[in-house]
């Protein structure tokens, strides 16, 4: 799996490591911070994630990590990478879940700010978009099914 906003992560741990202190846990979000970095880092470069996503491709792809068709999941895509994933010929999966579920699910994970549901970074997103739509409003259980579905469905 690829992170495609793995700069973001990267730039939140820096701030933290910086503040002096640092992130225990790389899975907590700061929401807040992540909505700034993202803004601030696509209006330094627009195409940073995407450059950075593309180097960790070709870096895999050099070490032979895959052979023959390969599956990349990337968790994190927003509308304003749709343009570039369509253009690399990836397919995109949406992920529905209402607001407040998401919600819930953040705070339960320990997320240190959650991010605003309508920042430039968030929204966009139509299901128009998608070429495949998973619901995510049920029980995780129901979830990891639905993704295990799909999967099981993929031509070899």
């Amino acid at each position: 799996m690829i992170t495609l906003a793995t700069p973001l992560y990267q730039a939140q741990a820096a701030v933290y490591q910086i503040a002096g202190k640092p992130l225990d846990d790389e899975s907590v979000q700061d929401g807040e911070l992540l909505n700034f970095l993202g803004s601030h880092l696509r209006k330094i470069n627009p195409s940073v994630l995407e450059e950075q996503f593309l180097l960790e491709l070709k870096r895999i792809s050099s070490r032979g990590l895959h052979t023959g068709r390969t599956l990349v999941v990337c968790t994190d895509a927003r509308p304003a990478d749709f343009a570039y994933l369509r253009q690399e010929l990836f397919r995109l999966v949406m992920i529905d879940v209402d607001p407040e579920t998401s919600r819930k699910r953040r705070v339960l994970r320990g997320d240190l700010s959650l991010g605003a549901t309508d920042h430039v970074t968030e929204t966009g997103l139509q299901p128009a978009d998608a070429d495949l739509i998973i619901d995510n409003n049920g029980s995780l259980e129901n979830f990891d099914s639905a993704v295990w579905n799909l999967l099981d469905g993929l031509p070899t």
